[in-house]
């Protein structure tokens, strides 16, 4: 389903933020995950989606690297960490800004 649904590209992961009722929603979604404590992301958000939800914030983070929001997501979640296979498909975007991945190799 995500090969079907996901996002594959940059300009795609702007469109959504830009949307009026998308982009929103996930920052709404975003900033009540962040807080949670005493659970895991497999608890709160079940299987497959709590494998990728480092790759989504990578995503978001790499697109709007001026909103904090999904940086902080990663550094709670994931230790900060960037999802290499993400990082690499936003490389390959030939739409893609050159990217300012100060921590890839985290």
């Amino acid at each position: 389903m995500a090969e079907r649904y996901g996002i594959t590209s940059g300009t795609e992961a702007r469109e959504y933020l830009i949307h009026p009722v998308l982009g929103p929603r996930l920052k709404d979604c975003v900033e009540a995950i962040i807080p949670l404590r005493d659970c895991s992301l497999h608890e709160i958000l079940g299987s497959p989606d709590d494998l990728k939800f480092r790759s989504s914030m990578t995503l978001f983070a790499m697109v709007d690297p001026e909103d904090p929001l999904f940086r902080v997501a990663l550094d709670r979640w994931c230790d900060g960490v960037l999802d290499p296979a993400t990082l690499s498909m936003l490389g390959s975007d030939p739409e893609a800004p050159a990217w300012q991945t100060r921590d890839a190799a985290r």
